[in-house]
């Protein structure tokens, strides 16, 4: 693209904001044109009030106001890491005024014509953007949770190829994943949390709208059930995943393996700039992946499986490892709004569903 798109990021000084700001620095599509953080903070610089990333970043973006997030924008393309209690009312406003949102909140993933989106699975659902019109003159669109992210990438070949009856799931969730003011540090040391909040719930239903089939009425999701179990462990970043799949085909290890290293989905073909070159690398090593190790392949964006091996209760289990902060969160939303501005999905295209 030879003239840069210019786009604001709400949320601009959390963890989730930080790492959008930074990825954009040098996007070759997009240009950061606005920032915001909480009312409280519009008017000071992003360099004052940033995250200490921010002191990396060259002066032209630290030196960028930030705004009240409910005050006007005039960057057509809003990338959203608000949290929910703020992006549920403020994500429809936004949409209300013709903005393009690109969301990593919670608030919209379910809804009937919000497409919750993996570029490399489902891009066509894309599409239910159309469905918006009826509420307002721009469009919502969604990436899932951190942790669903890296499961549903696993799922998706052997979903397709085998056919999936039932998954389950352990997770084992960085620090990091619980924002700057999650948990405190003496919870934290020498201690794994069995409970994080609205965890289960998202990772119980994403996965299966993601794989859902697109019809008339909307997204039918995918008909295997999924149970989950989540963790807060002392690992700054990277989720880890245990899963385990009952599989409509039988398949053998050798089989999964090669499924799931010859997947590269469909955000390739696109040729979209935070793409990786492989969304899923297997592991061969016996203890891999490991967070220290593993989370920053591709800058973050791959997602790394490891010990496929038989089930004793179900058919295949193995180890999943996914860079919350990247992959899971930040990189998720950037990568959407690549393929929003590949599938034409701009002010222009919106206003002729008007």
């Amino acid at each position: 693209m030879t003239n840069r798109i210019e786009v604001g990021v709400l949320g601009a000084t959390g963890t989730v904001g930080g790492r959008l700001v930074d990825l954009l620095q040098n996007h070759p599509w997009f240009r950061i044109a606005e920032l915001s953080a909480s009312p409280k903070a519009a008017g000071h610089r992003f360099g004052s009030v940033g995250s200490e990333a921010a002191e990396a970043l060259p002066e032209s973006i630290r030196a960028l106001s930030l705004q009240d997030p409910y005050a006007d924008w005039s960057s057509p393309l809003l990338l959203s890491a608000l949290p929910s209690a703020v992006a549920d009312n403020l994500e429809s406003e936004l949409a209300h005024r013709g903005h393009i949102v690109v969301s990593n909140a919670s608030s919209h993933r379910l809804d009937d014509d919000v497409p919750l989106v993996i570029p490399e699975i489902n891009p066509d659902h894309l599409s239910l953007v159309e469905r918006q019109a009826e509420r307002w003159s721009g469009a919502i669109v969604t990436n899932p949770n951190c942790s669903v992210v890296g499961l549903t990438l696993a799922l998706a070949p052997l979903h397709d190829r085998f056919r999936i009856e039932k998954v389950m799931v352990t997770t084992l969730q960085s620090l990091s994943g619980a924002g700057r003011r999650g948990v405190s540090a003496l919870d934290a040391v020498d201690n794994v949390i069995p409970y994080i909040a609205g965890e289960e719930e998202k990772l119980s239903q994403e996965p299966r709208k993601i794989l859902g089939a697109l019809g008339e009425g909307g997204i039918v999701p995918a008909d295997f059930t999924l149970s989950a179990q989540t963790h807060r462990v002392p690992v700054r970043y990277g989720h880890t995943l245990a899963v385990a799949v009952k599989l409509s085909e039988r398949a053998s290890v050798d089989q999964v393996v090669e499924v799931l290293s010859n997947f590269t989905g469909r955000a390739l073909d696109e040729r979209l700039p935070s793409a990786p070159p492989r969304p899923i690398e297997v592991l061969r090593e016996e203890a891999r992946p490991q967070p220290r190790l593993d989370r920053d392949r591709a800058g973050g964006m791959t997602v790394s499986v490891g010990r496929v091996r038989r089930c004793e209760v179900l058919d295949i289990k193995f180890t999943v490892l996914v860079h919350n902060l990247v992959r899971g969160a930040a990189g998720a939303a950037l990568l959407n709004a690549e393929l929003c501005q590949v599938c034409g999905l701009n002010a222009a295209a919106l206003a002729r569903l008007q």
